[in-house]
């Protein structure tokens, strides 16, 4: 195995160990999302990440999708309905906590 490929798998590894680590907080707030009868600051995250080694950090989010390859959150607006969404793949998600 080349050093590129040991590189590779230790990445992929790491994602995979970001997922286990990170999909329970996603999927509660998920779960509040797809709940009509709560409310979504229930559900609220702050997610940080790593884009192109600078740290992000975004608060006032809820998990709209779950996938392989990327979660995809929405804001909280002030009237508490989701405003703009973006999505951001397993491998710039460095931390997320309930707000």
């Amino acid at each position: 195995m080349t050093f590129e490929q040991e590189s590779a798998q230790e990445q992929k590894e790491s994602v995979e160990a970001k997922k286990e680590r990170l999909r329970p907080v996603f999927e509660q707030s998920l779960e509040v999302f797809r709940n009509p009868d709560q409310n979504l600051a229930e559900g609220a995250l702050t997610i940080t990440r790593d884009n192109d080694g600078k740290t992000e950090t975004f608060h006032g989010l809820v998990i709209l999708t779950i996938d392989e390859d990327f979660v995809e959150l929405g804001w909280i607006e002030e009237d508490g309905q989701i405003g703009d969404s973006a999505c951001m793949s397993w491998e710039e998600l460095v931390d997320a906590s309930k707000e």
